[in-house]
């Protein structure tokens, strides 16, 4: 079992949100040792024809013209199986999908039929953390402090090319700049993984626990939210910090860069905008609740969305405006999917929303039997 870092563990003092969070954190780390995990916050993404919804024991696939499903996987429930982490889609038309269970999978699945492609077991904790795909290569975090790393091109089913040690667990989805491959933990560290050599190049100490995917820009900088309630500027060419910003609460989403403004939202339910110097650009914004995803940039529109259920919209600087309220909370980041808005409730009456970009109901989505 993957221990919490004892910071994190200190730190967990905070409001009725951290005390939920604490409890689905640890029910992810029990999966690792053998034991069933509870219910979470679902995972979604989308492509041109369909969105992939992971909740629990399924993952569904989910037509964007009238909300009705294609598929589901498994097609029978496996007690060893639960999704939670963001699907994320390759290139060549597969669905890579990570499992909280106790079997520790992850798998490849056909993304029109729903299809098994591939598989892999090795690992020995929970995917946490979407994998990133770059080219034929696959950079997969895992809870157990390991970095799977899976080619593409490999014949056959073990398509493992290699596997890297970091420190902590490891629970966002890494980032690149083309020339590294970023990787945060929750051991308050950065990782630029070199994958010419499949080793790590550098590591920078943060002021916190950073479960979201950092920000890249052009010109060599990194964005990370942390735990140590700041926004950390990392310059690469440096290889140190080159600003930290205060937030009032932690930050559980990455950053979202739009041209040359950040927006990131804490869990005290604040929402910021900086500019890439680090300087406000514009007021801070409270909205009904606690933020815990990234946003979602949409048109001119940036999305974010609130532990209460409630969608917002902001727009070329002005105030964010509520576009919609749902019944249940929303946890989970909003996805673009052509002109729609999808968002995933969790403990509502829906699994899955579509919104138009008027916060308009297009269609919702409750799995048949």
């Amino acid at each position: 079992m993957t221990p919490f870092p004892r910071s994190v563990i200190n730190s967990m003092k905070a409001n009725r949100f951290v005390l939920f969070l604490a409890l689905a954190l640890g029910a992810l780390f029990l999966s690792a040792c053998g034991t069933p995990v509870s219910a979470s916050w679902p995972g979604l993404a989308a492509s041109e024809e369909a969105a992939y919804l992971a909740t629990g024991p399924y993952v569904y696939a989910v037509r964007l013209e009238d909300g009705e499903e294609l598929w589901r996987f498994p097609e029978k429930a496996d007690g060893k199986l639960q999704f939670y982490s963001n699907p994320v889609l390759t290139n060549d038309g597969l669905v890579l999908l990570g499992s909280s269970g106790t079997g520790h999978n992850f798998i490849a699945v056909d993304a029109e039929t729903g299809n098994e492609d591939w598989s892999f077991t090795g690992a020995q904790g929970a995917w946490q953390a979407s994998p990133l795909v770059v080219d034929n290569f696959i950079y997969a975090p895992n809870t157990d402090g390991f970095l799977y790393v899976f080619d593409l091109n490999i014949e056959g089913d073990d398509k493992l090319a290699w596997s890297l040690e970091l420190d902590g667990p490891l629970w966002a989805m890494p980032a690149t700049d083309g020339q590294y491959i970023y990787v945060t933990s929750l051991d308050h560290r950065l990782h630029a993984v070199d994958p010419q050599t499949g080793s790590v190049a550098w590591t920078l100490e943060l002021d916190g626990a950073a479960p979201g995917t950092p920000a890249v820009d052009a010109d060599g900088m990194l964005f990370v939210g942390t735990f140590g309630k700041s926004i950390q500027a990392v310059d690469t060419s440096r290889r140190a910090i080159a600003w930290s910003i205060p937030t009032e609460g932690w930050v559980w989403g990455g950053p979202l860069r739009v041209d040359d403004v950040l927006y990131v939202g804490d869990l005290e339910g604040n929402f910021y905008s900086f500019n890439s110097s680090g300087k406000p650009d514009g007021e801070q914004f409270q909205p009904d609740g606690p933020i815990l995803a990234s946003p979602l940039v949409i048109g001119e529109q940036v999305i974010f969305v609130t532990e209460n259920g409630t969608v917002y919209a902001a727009e070329n600087g002005t105030d964010p405006k509520s576009l919609e309220k749902m019944e249940g909370k929303l946890y989970t980041a909003p996805v673009a999917a052509g002109d729609l808005i999808l968002v995933a409730p969790f403990q509502g009456e829906f699994l899955l929303v579509a919104l138009d970009q008027q916060g308009k109901q297009a269609w919702t989505f409750t799995p048949g039997n």
